[in-house]
């Protein structure tokens, strides 16, 4: 006779699904991530302390590389600044209708000057062009044989923009006055000064250009000489598991402490650089009656010759990344 065992009732344990297990595990991920994060910043920070002479020359070569470039673009703030002065020769000299009154002469300057096209504009009646003839010759009328003043009245306008294709196109609309009779605008020397800060800049960008991918080179190749050090350390943390960004991390680091700290060096050598030559261009323009207006680097340049040297550091490293970290597989 056969005894039959009860079933006994089974408990089924709750399934949790996978939603909710990333959901529970997501702070804990979070937190490793950061942490991660935290350390592979410190100690990529102390691995380039622990050599300050080959991290030093590093940082001097990226510093400067960031120096030329912005050197020159001090340079050329500088001289866009002394010549918005100069450029304010750039201007429309009107002749009018021999004969009309100084009524209407001062009625059309106001015409002018109120235009958005116009900075200003002054009246010179044919008395006083007469008189500033007469001065600047050091003669009068009647030495000349005029028995009356052949000078015009004229109006002197400056434009509010200083290129030569707006000068042209507000010479153009003055042109058609009926009060004027002819118009005179030099336009020869501001073409030439405008083609001379034309080329200034284009060497600038071409400069920095260039040494920007000398920047490049230089912190892709410490990042290689880095990944080749560390070669048998990836490959065991490869076959443990580690995820490529989480390989990759301590390297991107390296780049941004490179890029950072060669920025600061770049900032440091630029201020000592525009300090030590502002004697020197101060005395060397004063003998032209000029004055030298050395240009600093404010908050934004400084944070964008930082945040730039930061980048092309970091796409260095990302380049040596890319192409040696493949090496480093497990076999």
């Amino acid at each position: 006779m056969s005894t039959r065992t009860p079933n006994r009732p089974t408990t089924k344990k709750p399934v949790q699904n996978s939603a909710n297990r990333r959901r529970d595990s997501a702070p804990g991920n979070r937190s490793a991530w950061l942490r991660h994060h935290r350390d592979c910043a410190s100690q990529s920070l102390m691995r380039l302390l622990r050599s300050p002479v080959s991290s030093a020359l590093t940082w001097l070569v990226i510093a400067i590389s960031l120096t030329l470039p912005t050197l020159f673009y001090l340079a050329l703030s500088s001289l866009q600044a002394q010549t918005e002065q100069w450029q304010e020769g750039g201007q429309i000299t009107l002749y009018l209708e021999q004969g009309l009154p100084d009524s209407d002469g001062d009625r059309l300057t106001r015409e002018l000057d109120a235009r958005p096209e116009v900075a200003r504009a002054y009246y010179i009646s044919a008395d006083e062009a007469w008189t500033s003839f007469q001065e600047t010759l050091s003669i009068n009328r009647q030495a000349l044989g005029f028995t009356d003043n052949p000078l015009p009245a004229s109006i002197v306008v400056v434009p509010s923009q200083q290129n030569s294709s707006q000068l042209e196109a507000l010479q153009l609309i003055i042109r058609g006055l009926p009060e004027v009779e002819d118009v005179q605008l030099d336009l020869a020397w501001i073409d030439r000064l405008n083609r001379f800060l034309e080329l200034i800049y284009s060497i600038v960008t071409g400069l920095a250009v260039l040494l920007g991918v000398a920047v490049l080179l230089v912190v892709g190749n410490t990042i290689r000489l880095a990944i080749e050090s560390r070669k048998d350390e990836i490959r065991v943390i490869k076959l443990l598991g580690a995820t490529e960004a989480f390989v990759r991390r301590p390297f991107v680091y390296l780049g941004i402490w490179y890029g950072l700290l060669g920025g600061v060096a770049a900032w440091i050598l630029v201020t000592a650089v525009a300090w030590w030559l502002r004697s020197p261009l101060t005395a060397f323009l004063s003998t032209y009656g000029l004055e030298a207006n050395v240009a600093w680097l404010g908050f934004t340049d400084t944070l964008v010759l930082i945040l730039a040297s930061i980048g092309v550091s970091l796409a260095g490293a990302h380049i040596a990344l890319q192409r040696h970290l493949k090496d480093a597989e497990p076999r």
